[in-house]
């Protein structure tokens, strides 16, 4: 008696915590829901970019346009909006170089967000396998470092299609469309000649990409935390995608304008002249430092409407494809 009243409580307790213990809805893996996640965002990311890229080529192509002509300028009268106008054969010249851009947008833009949205996940990921508390706000550093390997790795899709777009607004009668001019300079001077002012658009995009992505996810987090502002989400993505990209721009001109310079050269001309430095020097000496910052209004005018479209629409897509489950 004395032994079965010892045992029977503990195999009665035992068969209690098992029946407990199927009784209970099976949990999801962890390593399942990450697995299946990155791929959506990637798709997400590619979609967005692409879209978005495209309707921001639109808000700024005209503008760009202008400013092309007004760094290839040598001052003066003759640098002004009114007078660069006044010389074009039509109106619709602003438009000349349009193919080359746009067909490079969808793809340029997708890979700018893939690639910020891929290392600032990978980022995520390391801070928490080392024990981090990762949360939804961004920190200084991850902004910085993601957004420079983003901006170097667009410079890859982004200087061809500036040089051949620079070609064709400079050049319009020489070349019949972009593809026109994109195959003559292949043809000639191979993938070299195509990519020509590599150097000058890597030195542009990767500390510009650094301040644009970090003032834009900071502004925007202001704008709608502040206390005394609390703006929309959608008004908070356009101010802060504007203002972005207009003070990153201001930060990168004059790397800018002599990457402008460069791929405004004739094709045929020496390595040493179509050199940073000695275009810089020849800027300086010619003009005065002044100089390098010719057009820079009206490329921070453009910046505004035209980065605050990418954003916004970036930011937008991807919530209706989160919503949505768009696979």
């Amino acid at each position: 008696m004395e032994s079965k009243s010892t045992t029977n409580p503990t195999t009665q307790q035992l068969t209690r915590h098992v029946t407990a213990a199927l009784q209970q809805p099976p949990r999801r893996l962890t390593t399942t829901t990450v697995v299946q996640q990155k791929p959506t965002n990637a798709i997400h990311d590619l979609l967005a970019g692409g879209i978005a890229g495209s309707a921001g080529i639109f808000v700024g192509h005209p503008l760009d346009s202008l400013k092309v002509r007004m760094q290839m300028s040598s001052g003066g009268g003759g640098s002004s909006i009114r007078t660069i106008l006044s010389q074009s054969s039509t109106l619709g010249s602003v438009w000349n170089g349009l193919p080359a851009p746009l067909a490079g947008a969808a793809a340029l833009n997708a890979c700018i967000f893939l690639t910020y949205g891929s290392t600032t996940r990978l980022w995520d990921k390391y801070d928490t396998t080392n024990g981090n508390n990762v949360d939804e706000s961004k920190s200084l550093a991850k902004e910085a470092i993601c957004g420079g390997i983003t901006g170097f790795v667009s410079s890859f899709i982004m200087c061809p299609t500036e040089h051949i777009k620079t070609k064709q607004q400079l050049n319009a009668t020489m070349y019949r469309n972009s593809f026109h001019a994109t195959q003559q300079i292949f043809t000639t001077h191979g993938f070299v000649g195509l990519n020509r002012g590599f150097v000058a658009t890597a030195i542009r995009q990767s500390p510009g990409f650094c301040v644009y992505f970090g003032t834009y996810e900071r502004l925007k987090d202001s704008l709608q935390t502040h206390n005394n502002i609390k703006c929309s989400q959608l008004i908070a993505s356009i101010l802060a995608g504007g203002f972005a990209g207009s003070f990153s721009w201001a930060i990168v001109y004059p790397i800018d304008l002599i990457k402008s310079r460069i791929q405004a050269l004739p094709m045929d001309c020496s390595k040493n002249d179509r050199s940073i430095v000695h275009i810089g020097k020849s800027i300086l000496k010619e003009s005065g430092w002044k100089a390098l910052y010719r057009g820079f209004g009206i490329t921070v005018l453009r910046a505004f409407p035209v980065n605050a479209v990418i954003l916004t629409t970036h930011s937008e897509l991807r919530g209706l494809f989160e919503r949505t489950h768009v696979r």
